[in-house]
Order: structure tokens, then C-alpha cells, then sequence
């Protein structure tokens, strides 16, 4: 479960950066976006978490996205992904529906983004994404 405490971790930096910024309009939105996905970027570097290479987070038009790079020595990207089903039920719970993390689920959809959860094998180049539509969240 140290994967959800980091998710959790990140979101709280997010909120921090971007509460003032979000309740401004359009393009501000999308620079705050930004702004705190570049913040939670420099938190993220040298984390580690088990099975996990690398973490990040981006953003495009739909989505707010937290990339993860498996360490296939480790974890079956396989195994994985066909889990992905029980995994989408675990993030709704720990991370949408977490109260902790309500905040940040808020600014996300602000930002009319929802959230994908991208994982990717450090070496077959193998994955899979979790996808939590707007309306969803």
C-alpha cells in the first residue's frame, strides 16, 4: 500500500500549489495545472516505492496523468493489468473517494480533467492505463 501513500503524498503538495490559482479562469487554470504538476514532479524525484521505477505526473486536455514506470524484475506488467479492474476499485476508494485527497479530486475536475493512472514496463515497453472519466470523479 505504499503506492497509495505516495499518491496521497503528491496530492497534498498539488492542493497546496494549486488552490489560490484554481479559482481563477481558463487559460490561469491551465497554468496552474502546470505549475503544480511541475512542483509535484521535483517531490516525486528519487521516490521510490516497491515494483516502481519511476513516477510521475502530466496533464493533457482530458486527463490529469500519473505515469508509472514498473521494474520488471520485480512486478509482471502482466499480472498487472490483469488486475486492472481491481485496481480501478482500490483508486476510486483510496485516492477519489478518500477525504484526504478531496481536494485535489475537486481541482481536477475544475479543471475539467479527469485522472489516468499510465503503467509501463521498464523493459517489454508493456501497458496498461486506468481511466477515471470527470464525471466519475
Amino acid at each position: 500500500r505504499t503506492h497509495m501513500r505516495i499518491i496521497r503524498y503528491v496530492a497534498c503538495v498539488a492542493v497546496a500549489v494549486m488552490m489560490a490559482m484554481l479559482t481563477s479562469c481558463g487559460n490561469v487554470k491551465d497554468k496552474a495545472m502546470d505549475m503544480a504538476i511541475e512542483e509535484i514532479n521535483k517531490q516525486l524525484e528519487g521516490q521510490t516505492m516497491p515494483g516502481i521505477e519511476k513516477m510521475s505526473l502530466s496533464a493533457d486536455e482530458n486527463y490529469v496523468i500519473y505515469n508509472y514506470v514498473v521494474d520488471e524484475d520485480q512486478v509482471d506488467i502482466n499480472q498487472m493489468k490483469s488486475s486492472a479492474d481491481q485496481q480501478k476499485a482500490e483508486v476510486m476508494k483510496s485516492v477519489v473517494r478518500d477525504p484526504n485527497q478531496k481536494k485535489f479530486v475537486e481541482m481536477v475536475k475544475l479543471a475539467d480533467r479527469g485522472m489516468k493512472f499510465s503503467y509501463k514496463g521498464n523493459k517489454s515497453g508493456d501497458g496498461y492505463e486506468i481511466v477515471i472519466e470527470q464525471d466519475e470523479l
